[in-house]
């Protein structure tokens, strides 16, 4: 279970100093980010006070069938009404008194009858329009729990009676955290009891008893070795011990205290956190920022089909995780950061002055950024998720209207991904009187399956269904859509991760791409030309053409009227429209051209960086720059080679 989606108006119900929480494509980690008194606490608990009064599915069921039968009922009560206010009009002037009055008594129970009806119609329509919280399903039951442990006060078992150890023990296996400081402790006990009974030589137990004992302590051993750096000991009296002491005079930390109910709720309810929700307010206190990251993992692969919901003001644990995941909140206002970080570090921080010092304190910015962009490079790359305030799908958007001006586009996404341009262009269209879903006819396509069912439940909330609008083989593509059927091919942020072994493969006659494109058909090619994160695109790395090597490689004279291209954030994100007849014009000599150019570029761009102030921004250009030369480099070396 998970939520996906919520839209809770200010002020509902009660009085709590929060905005509007306007939140979408929820994952299975949502980060809440913000300082002290900011709100995330109020925040999450009307998120969740409102999810259990959500309407539950067989309530949902009952209510429509309720409906069904309201709204038969009530033609046949106003066709009544009807016809007794036809018969007051026929004995209205007759003198007997007795028959207007029963019927006009009639009328009025009619007509009271009538609005009771109404009433409950509108009553179960709202329910039916309950819209708050969308969650992944329909159930009769939302669960959520609190998961961060909060008591430091850890019973001592050993002067407990042995059954009332064995039943706080068995206690903690059901989900939820109140339980943990009367059944930690024992729950280690019992496991170290039974595996100490049935491996000894006087032991009774069968073999399968004693295969699980040993299965069982085995396993608690090896959490509690990870998380606390110790070993689960036994002193000469039976008493489990830790770091060398019987566990009540073990004298644990208050972040160990905290820890081993972790380990303990994680070990006992593994399999119960399957689907859940889980609430983690502020799970960093009295933790290392490295334990509280491992522990979060760790709960993440028990939650396998559920939720994690984190409140945190604690920046190693947001910068462990995508930033895409992050929301953060200030002055009761939830916002989504998405790929912009740098508005957590305010909201924390302070200012751009606590920011750089933050970043001095990490490392020499220049430095740190030229070497992490170097680490990148050696990864494949990420597929990202964006929201509507994306440039790059405003540039899209912006050329597919004008594209569409004509008339319909059947248009072909060349590397979908997780399906973010569709996902961003029907949220541009509800707050745009200009449509563009209706004029396009929106195909998706990526080689990998990796992002299938993020791409696919994109293409559901664009078109109510993703029939015959995902493939990942190019062969099932042609199955069903025609050679030169497509009017707009769009790479977006694609072509710098295909090797240019296979550039040919793609434009050159009966090329992948040429081939769908009809006759006047385009290549709507967008690239950020300063990617943010280093990557290996394929074993050579990535190379980033820009407007004069795209001129290269397609042999495009300024006589070339059809070549148009756009650009944002100072040339920074450029959009370029090819026509067909300009792909079909690339050649070996047209490929090595492009490469050699770009060789050229990188390295004045190298040499021009190395004059700029010495910054975080100007590293990670520099970073930038230095991989395309080292990667045109070698490009052009295999690519010579094989000529």
């Amino acid at each position: 279970m998970r939520i996906t989606k919520i839209d809770i108006p200010k002020n509902h119900n009660y009085e709590d100093g929060l905005e509007n929480i306007k939140m979408d494509k929820l994952s299975s980690i949502v980060l809440i980010a913000g300082k002290n008194g900011s709100g995330k606490t109020r925040l999450l608990n009307k998120i969740f006070k409102l999810l259990q009064i959500k309407p539950k599915d067989q309530q949902l069921k009952n209510i429509i069938a309720q409906l069904a039968d309201l709204k038969t009922n009530l033609p046949i009560r106003e066709q009544a009404l009807l016809t007794h206010e036809n018969h007051l009009n026929q004995i209205n002037n007759s003198k007997n008194i007795i028959e207007i009055n029963n019927v006009t008594r009639s009328i009025s129970q009619q007509k009271t009858a009538i609005g009771n009806v109404k009433a409950q119609i509108l009553s179960i329509e709202r329910q039916l329009d309950w819209s708050y919280i969308i969650t992944t399903e329909l159930a009769n039951y939302y669960p959520y729990i609190h998961f961060v442990p909060k008591s430091l006060a850890l019973q001592d078992c050993n002067s407990f009676p042995k059954n009332q150890i064995i039943n706080h023990a068995a206690n903690i296996n059901a989900v939820g955290i109140d339980l943990l400081p009367q059944g930690t402790f024992a729950k280690i006990q019992v496991i170290q009891d039974r595996w100490f009974n049935s491996t000894h030589h006087h032991s009774q137990s069968s073999e399968g008893e004693k295969k699980k004992a040993i299965e069982d302590y085995d396993k608690l051993k090896q959490i509690i070795e990870i998380f606390l750096n110790t070993s689960v000991g036994r002193t000469i009296n039976d008493e489990a011990t830790l770091f060398g002491f019987p566990m009540g005079q073990s004298n644990l930390s208050d972040g160990q205290k905290i820890l081993l109910q972790f380990c303990l709720a994680i070990y006992s309810q593994e399999t119960a956190l399957k689907d859940l929700i889980l609430v983690l307010d502020e799970p960093e206190n009295y933790l290392h920022p490295s334990v509280i990251i491992e522990t979060i993992e760790r709960i993440q692969k028990c939650v396998s089909d559920g939720q994690i919901w984190i409140a945190t003001h604690s920046i190693p644990l947001l910068a462990h995780f995508d930033p895409s995941l992050i929301w953060y909140v200030e002055n009761g206002k939830i916002t989504h950061a998405g790929k912009i970080p740098e508005k957590v570090l305010h909201s924390l921080l302070g200012d751009e002055n606590e920011i750089s010092k933050l970043q001095d304190f990490i490392s020499l910015p220049s430095q740190y950024a030229t070497s992490r962009y170097a680490f990148e490079s050696l990864f494949e790359p990420l597929t990202v998720q964006t929201d509507l305030n994306d440039p790059q799908s405003f540039q899209i958007r912006a050329d597919l209207l004008k594209l569409s001006s004509n008339g319909k586009l059947r248009v072909l996404d060349y590397g979908s991904g997780k399906g973010r341009l569709i996902s961003n262009i029907v949220d541009l269209d509800e707050s745009n009187q200009e449509k563009l879903i209706q004029n396009i006819d929106y195909i998706a396509y990526d080689k990998y399956k990796t992002d299938k069912e993020y791409c696919e439940s994109a293409l559901v909330k664009a078109y109510g269904n993703c029939d015959n609008r995902y493939f990942n083989d190019f062969n099932n593509l042609l199955a069903k859509y025609d050679k030169e059927s497509f009017d707009v091919v769009i790479m977006c942020n694609v072509l710098h991760e295909i090797d240019p072994n296979e550039w040919l493969n793609l434009f050159k006659v009966d090329g992948i791409i040429t081939s769908l494109l009809s006759e006047k058909g385009i290549l709507l090619l967008i690239e950020d030309h300063q990617i943010p994160i280093g990557e290996k695109a394929y074993q050579k790395g990535f190379l980033v053409l820009d407007t004069p090597q795209l001129k290269d490689l397609f042999k495009i004279t300024e006589k070339g009227i059809d070549f148009t291209f756009s650009e944002k954030k100072d040339g920074r994100l450029k959009a370029h429209q090819i026509p067909k007849r300009c792909l079909l014009q690339i050649d070996e000599g047209s490929r090595l051209t492009a490469i050699k150019s770009l060789s050229e570029l990188a390295k004045s761009k190298i040499l021009e960086t190395r004059e700029m102030t010495r910054n975080y921004q100007n590293g990670k250009l520099h970073g930038f720059w230095t991989q395309q030369f080292a990667n045109a480099q070698l490009n052009l070396s295999e690519l010579t080679i094989s000529k």
